[in-house]
């Protein structure tokens, strides 16, 4: 995986732990099964401060992709873009291609628009914009030092319509590769089983492994298998390798694998 990749996502009911912070997890999903490493996700509020500090706390570990969702609605407390031009230098506009598109998508003539509506219309000078295929507020899409941001909605039905029309294929693009995951579970301890994980990984290029802890059941411990390759099916021949080799030190030991 070359390209390096961090998620932000802002706003007061996350860190309140009010409401699930879905976006990120589906986002590093799709992210991953599209070659990207993910390194880092953060959660913060609605502040334009802690915004600018987090943001450039990123850019100075370079990541060739950066993916902020939130804080791009009507409501004073969206900050999202005010803390990107503060960063950038660049002014916030009104994009009159997305206000047209919202206009004639909701039937509303020109006159009729309120600030709210301008708000949520609004990008960054000399960025790339991209009308919400579902909502109102659109993509914005900078380069800012040697990083690619990515600005989504926070809506997760909005996310992830934005991601799948304007930002899945330029990613795919980018890195060349793609990721298979699947889980098997392992009558073994974690204990038992970080020796055969570490060995493997050191056997199979491209594949991680990982005993997840917390969800052992009756028929073992679950243990979580990504293979990368340039290639769907190279994925899946990379999957197959690391499955047989970690059934047979399973087997040598006495214990059981079974494909969830």
């Amino acid at each position: 995986m070359s390209i390096p990749a961090e998620i932000l996502a802002i706003g007061d009911e996350l860190c309140y732990g009010r409401v699930y912070d879905t976006n990120s997890f589906w986002l590093a999903d799709q992210l991953t099964h599209r070659g990207v490493l993910v390194q880092r996700i953060t959660c913060i509020r609605d502040d334009e401060e802690q915004i600018c500090e987090v943001v450039k706390d990123s850019l100075s570990r370079q990541p060739g992709l950066v993916f902020i969702t939130g804080g791009l609605g009507p409501t004073e407390d969206d900050k999202t873009l005010s803390a990107l031009s503060k960063l950038s230098g660049r002014r916030i506009i009104v994009s009159e291609t997305v206000l047209r598109i919202m206009g004639e998508r909701r039937n509303m003539p020109p006159n009729s628009f309120q600030p709210h509506h301008l708000k949520m219309s609004s990008t960054l000078e000399g960025a790339e914009c991209l009308a919400n295929p579902v909502g109102w507020a659109p993509v914005t899409i900078l380069s800012l030092e040697e990083s690619t941001l990515f600005v989504l909605p926070g809506p997760p039905r909005e996310v992830q319509a934005c991601f799948e029309e304007h930002v899945a294929n330029r990613v795919q693009e980018a890195t060349g590769h793609r990721s298979y995951a699947k889980r098997v579970m392992v009558t073994m301890f974690e204990s038992e089983l970080a020796p055969l994980v570490n060995q493997i990984s050191k056997e199979v290029e491209g594949v991680y492994l990982k005993p997840l802890v917390g969800e052992r059941t009756q028929n073992g411990l679950a243990v979580e298998i990504i293979t990368f390759n340039q290639t769907d099916d190279g994925c899946r021949e990379k999957y197959k390798a690391a499955l047989k080799r970690l059934e047979d030190l399973v087997t040598q030991k006495g214990r059981i694998l079974t494909e969830a």
